[in-house]
C-alpha cells in the first residue's frame, strides 16, 4: 500500500504538469496549451452513470460530492461542481493552482510550512512540496487507535486522503495523453499500425487499439536475433514493454464509470481498470476510444464532437448494463433535477423568512401578513414534500436510513404537524413552530450533507424496506411529535409571562401541547415495539438494552412520567410545558447523542464530534427553560393572589 501511494503521487506529478513539447496540431493534448478551450455544456456528461459506494448515480452527483469532500463547497469560485470537475478530470494540470483543499486546523498548516489562507483553502501546487511530510504525519496518525484520535489527528488523515483521492482522479484519462513512453519515429512502423505519420509521440490508447497489428509486428521482430534489431524495431519493443508497465501502475483507481464485462459482474471499473478486459472486446475498445474522444473534444472546445462521444459511450453502456443497474440509471435524470432544484435549501430560506415574519406579526397584527406567512409555510412544506418524494423514487426506499435523512424527514413531519395546528388554531402557533423546528433541523441536515453523498446504500442492519418504512419511520415521527410539543411548551411559557390574562389563548396552546405530546408518545411507543419485532427477526432477541433502544425508551418513559404527573396533579400546565421543553433534550440524546458512544448493533447511526455542540445546547436549553419557568410561575402566583 505504501509503495502504491508513492507511485500514485509520482505519476500524478507528470499529469498535473502542463503538457508540452509534442509538436502536433491534430491532437490538442500534445500542444503547449496551459489550459483547454473547454466545452460550455457538460449536461450530457453529467448524465453518465457512475458506481460509487454500491450505488449507481449520475456524474453530476459524483462531481458535487467530490468537490464537497475536498473543499466543503459545491462550487469553486464561479464554476459549478460539474464545471470544475469536468475541467479537473479532462485537464488535471489546469486545476493544480485551484485552492480547493480545505485545512481547518491551523497547526497542521503550520507544520506543513503553509502560509495561513483566509478561507483555509490551499492548492495542490502549494501542498505538493510538503507531501513527504504529510505522508509521514499520515502514517503516524493512522497508527493511533481510532477512538484515541484527536481533532488534529483526524484532520491529518482527512487532508491526506483527500489529496490522494485528487491525485488518483487526475490519472483517470491519462491514457488519452501522448507520452514519451509511446514514441515511434519510424514511418514504416507508423504506416503499418495506421498511426498519424507526422506524429512521433502517441497515447496509451493510440497504441493499445492497434494491439492485433502490434502483435503481428512483435512476432516478426522476435524471429530476428536481438543484436540485429533496427532502431525502429527497438522502438516497437520498448513501446510494448511500456504498455505492460502502464497497465501494472494504473490499477485500482476511482471513478468507476465502466460496467464490468461479465454477465453477472456487479463490479464497475475505472477507465484504466477496464483496459485489461475491455481491450479484448469490441465494446470495450469502443468505449475507451469514446472516452479519449471526449477528452480531445473538451480540450478543443468542440461541443458537437464532445456530445457525440458521450452519446456513443452511453449507447454502448446501455447494451451492457445489468437489469438492476439499468433500473438505477433510469432514475439518473430525476437525481440531476433533485441536485439542480436544491429544494431543501430553498425550504430552509422560506422557514427563516417565516420566522422573521412571525416576529413582526407578534408586534403588528395584520391579516395580510398572516396570510402571506401561511402561504410561505405551505410553500416550504410543498418544497420539502417534492424533495422527499424524489428521494423515495431515486432510492426506492423510505428516506430515513441515516442521520441526514432523519433530520430532513423530522423537519418535514414537524412542518406537516404545524400546518395542521395552524389550520385549526389560526393564531400563528403553527407558523412559529414550523419556522423554528423545520429551519433548525434543515440547518443541521446541511451540516451532515457536507460529509458527502446523502443518498447512501442501505447498511445491512437497515436492509429491509418494510421495517425501514414502519419501525424507523414511526420512531422519527415520534421524535417530531415530542419536538413539536417541546416548542409549543416554550411558547406556552412565553405566553404565560407576556400575556397571562389571555386565558383562551393559553388554554388553546396547552391543548395543542397535550395533543402533540400524546402523538409523540404514541408513535415512539409504536416504533419501539416494531423495532423489537424487527430485532427479534434479525438478531434473535426482542430487546437487548442497546444504546439506541435505551434512547427510545427514555422518550417513552419521560413523556409517560409527564402524563402520570399531570393525572396525579403533581404538575400543572406550567410543569407540563417545562417538562415538554426538557423532552427536547431527551429526544436529542436519543436521536443522535447515544451515537457518540459508538457501540451497539445500531451502527448505522454512529457519529463523532457532536459532544461539544450537544453539551452547549443542553446548557442553553436548561437556562432558557429555567428563566421562562421562573417568570411564568411568578406570574401564575400573582394571578392566584
Amino acid at each position: 500500500m505504501k509503495i502504491k501511494r508513492f507511485t500514485i503521487f509520482l505519476v500524478a506529478l507528470i499529469f498535473l504538469s502542463p503538457v508540452n513539447g509534442f509538436g502536433q496540431t491534430d491532437n490538442p493534448l500534445i500542444n503547449e496549451l496551459p489550459d483547454p478551450k473547454k466545452v460550455k455544456d457538460l449536461s450530457s456528461f453529467a448524465q453518465l452513470p457512475v458506481l460509487e459506494d454500491g450505488r449507481v448515480k449520475p456524474v453530476d452527483t459524483y462531481a458535487r460530492n467530490f468537490l464537497l469532500r475536498l473543499s466543503g463547497k459545491t462550487k469553486y469560485e464561479d464554476l459549478s461542481a460539474l464545471e470544475w470537475f469536468g475541467q479537473f478530470i479532462f485537464a488535471p494540470s489546469s486545476t493544480k493552482t485551484h485552492k480547493i483543499f480545505l485545512i481547518n486546523n491551523h497547526s497542521l498548516a503550520d507544520s506543513l510550512n503553509l502560509e495561513i489562507q483566509k478561507r483555509r483553502k490551499y492548492s495542490y501546487e502549494q501542498l505538493m512540496p510538503n507531501l513527504p511530510k504529510l505522508l509521514e504525519l499520515y502514517r503516524n496518525a493512522r497508527s493511533i487507535d481510532e477512538k484515541q484520535r484527536d481533532i488534529v489527528t483526524n484532520e491529518i488523515i482527512r487532508v491526506y486522503e483527500n489529496i490522494e483521492l485528487y491525485t488518483q482522479h487526475s490519472l483517470t484519462f491519462s491514457f488519452s495523453f501522448p507520452h514519451a513512453d509511446f514514441t515511434l519515429q519510424n514511418k514504416v512502423t507508423k504506416e503499418y499500425l495506421g498511426l498519424i505519420p507526422n506524429q512521433n509521440q502517441f497515447s496509451f490508447i493510440d497504441i493499445a487499439t492497434k494491439a492485433e497489428r502490434l502483435s503481428d509486428l512483435t512476432n516478426a521482430i522476435q524471429a530476428i536475433p536481438q543484436e540485429n534489431w533496427s532502431k525502429g524495431q527497438k522502438e516497437v519493443i520498448d513501446v510494448i514493454n511500456n504498455l505492460f508497465q502502464w497497465t501494472l501502475i494504473y490499477r485500482d483507481l476511482p471513478f468507476a464509470i465502466i460496467p464490468g464485462y461479465g454477465l453477472d459482474d456487479t463490479q464497475w471499473l475505472s477507465p484504466w481498470d477496464s483496459v485489461k478486459e475491455g481491450m479484448q472486446k469490441v465494446s470495450g475498445r469502443n468505449e475507451l476510444v469514446a472516452l479519449k474522444d471526449m477528452v480531445v473534444a473538451y480540450w478543443n472546445g468542440e461541443q458537437v464532437d464532445f456530445n457525440l462521444a458521450v452519446s456513443r459511450l452511453k449507447d454502448s453502456l446501455k447494451n451492457r448494463l445489468s437489469e438492476n443497474d439499468m433500473d438505477s440509471s433510469s432514475r439518473i435524470f430525476m437525481e440531476i433535477k433533485y441536485n439542480q432544484w436544491n429544494l431543501f435549501f430553498y425550504a430552509k430560506i422560506l422557514y427563516l423568512l417565516l420566522f422573521v415574519l412571525f416576529m413582526i406579526g407578534v408586534v403588528i397584527q395584520s391579516k395580510v401578513l398572516y396570510k402571506f406567512s401561511y402561504g410561505l409555510m405551505v410553500t416550504g412544506l410543498i418544497f420539502q414534500s417534492i424533495a422527499i418524494l424524489m428521494r423515495i423514487v431515486i432510492l426506492q426506499r423510505a428516506p430515513v436510513s441515516n442521520l441526514y435523512e432523519t433530520f430532513i424527514f423530522v423537519s418535514f413531519i414537524c412542518a406537516l404537524t404545524a400546518l395542521y395546528i395552524e389550520k385549526i388554531q389560526k393564531n400563528w402557533l403553527g407558523i412559529a413552530t414550523t419556522s423554528i423546528l423545520s429551519y433548525a433541523f434543515l440547518s443541521i441536515a446541511g451540516k451532515y450533507s457536507a460529509d458527502g453523498d446523502t443518498m447512501q446504500v442501505l447498511v445491512a442492519v437497515l436492509n429491509s424496506n418494510f421495517w425501514l418504512s414502519t419501525h424507523v419511520t414511526s420512531i422519527t415521527i415520534g421524535y417530531a411529535g415530542v419536538c413539536v410539543a417541546g416548542i409549543v411548551g416554550h411558547i406556552y411559557l412565553a405566553q404565560s409571562i407576556f400575556v397571562p390574562n389571555k386565558k383562551p389563548l393559553l388554554a388553546s396552546t396547552y391543548k395543542v401541547l397535550m395533543g402533540a405530546l400524546a402523538f409523540g408518545l404514541t408513535m415512539t411507543f409504536l416504533g419501539t415495539n416494531l423495532g423489537g419485532i424487527w430485532a427479534d427477526q434479525s438478531w434473535g432477541r426482542f430487546w437487548g438494552w442497546d444504546p439506541k433502544e435505551n434512547g427510545a425508551l427514555l422518550i417513552i418513559l419521560w413523556t409517560a412520567i409527564l402524563f402520570h404527573a399531570k393525572i396525579g396533579k403533581m404538575i400543572g400546565p406550567i410543569g407540563m410545558a417545562c417538562g415538554s421543553g426538557l423532552g427536547l433534550i431527551v429526544v436529542m440524546w436519543a436521536w443522535f447523542g447515544v451515537n457518540l458512544l459508538s457501540i451497539g448493533l445500531h451502527s448505522y447511526g454512529f457519529t463523532s464530534g457532536l459532544a461539544k455542540n450537544l453539551t452547549i445546547y443542553l446548557i442553553l436549553q436548561l437556562i432558557v427553560l429555567g428563566v421562562l419557568t421562573f417568570f411564568a410561575k411568578k406570574n401564575d402566583r400573582r394571578a392566584k393572589v
